[in-house]
């Protein structure tokens, strides 16, 4: 459980280190923001919620005593999701920027991490934000084939059959209508460029392949909860129940790598941080 909190916890601060590049380097031409945004503020707090969800299941009972950092962090944890705009309202903008994201990639040049000290005037003056479904990104086929591990490829070839999905099962017009539906299927389509993202900041720190596996083990796990959820959907096509059955596979199990990331990552914190009185 403390593993699985550090992977989520990892993977939460690459995403949104990573979005940050894209918001201060954002201008007319290039509003890739537009989608990492929203996503910091749906997938980023859930996940938050998944953290606290684990630390507790380990604490117990601890974890109701009274004036504990804990006691706290578990009551606002909640609150992140909703302060930020409920993860409805944002799954429904990251939906506009699938088809896009998908189908007509953009060349765009490498993207550095943006920590100078300079004014960030567009972030200003962003002017009107409609025509979201226009907004183009790089191929994120570039970010996945720079990496070959056994995880992050099991991960790619879900990623393929997504794909697959989108084209040969192409969710109907109810389908369309029924924001449940949309909500799973925008979920699986999160995952995705949760993983590229995570990638590409991983890459610029240097972050060493257990961390990164550890990462994409939950990563599969959770596309195939959703991919099973989705084929479970009274309005399914027998199509869609095929493709998203195929979609559910296994992490690569590697105890070695698990005690690795235990001893060197998680269990590391112990004892280095202390409540104030």
């Amino acid at each position: 459980m403390f593993i699985e909190a550090y992977a989520r916890l990892s993977a939460m601060k690459l995403f949104a280190r990573r979005g940050v590049d894209y918001m201060r380097c954002a201008n007319r031409d290039d509003r890739r923001y537009l989608l990492f945004t929203p996503m910091v503020k749906m997938k980023v707090t859930t996940q938050g919620e998944e953290v606290i969800d684990r630390l507790w299941d380990v604490m117990a009972a601890k974890g109701f005593e009274k004036n504990m950092y804990f006691e706290m962090a578990v009551r606002d944890i909640r609150a992140l999701p909703k302060l930020e705009g409920t993860v409805h309202v944002n799954m429904a903008l990251i939906l506009k920027f699938m088809a896009n994201y998908f189908f007509k990639p953009a060349v765009y040049p490498d993207i550095p991490t943006m920590d100078e000290p300079i004014n960030d005037d567009f972030l200003f003056n962003q002017g009107a934000t409609r025509g979201l479904g226009k907004t183009r990104f790089h191929d994120y086929r570039r970010v996945y084939n720079r990496v070959s591990l056994a995880n992050v490829n099991i991960f790619k070839k879900q990623i393929r059959l997504l794909k697959m999905l989108l084209l040969v099962g192409k969710p109907s017009v109810a389908q369309a209508k029924d924001f449940d539906f949309l909500l799973i299927l925008g979920e699986l389509f999160t995952l995705v460029v949760y993983g590229q993202l995570i990638l590409e900041q991983a890459r610029l720190e240097r972050s060493e392949d257990d961390l990164i596996e550890q990462i994409f083990d939950f990563m599969i796990r959770d596309f195939s909860k959703f991919a099973l959820q989705l084929s479970q959907k009274a309005s399914s096509s027998l199509i869609q129940q095929l493709i998203c059955k195929r979609m559910i596979r296994r992490p690569v199990v590697d105890s070695a790598r698990h005690t690795r990331v235990w001893d060197n990552y998680a269990y590391r914190l112990k004892d280095q941080y202390e409540m104030n009185p």
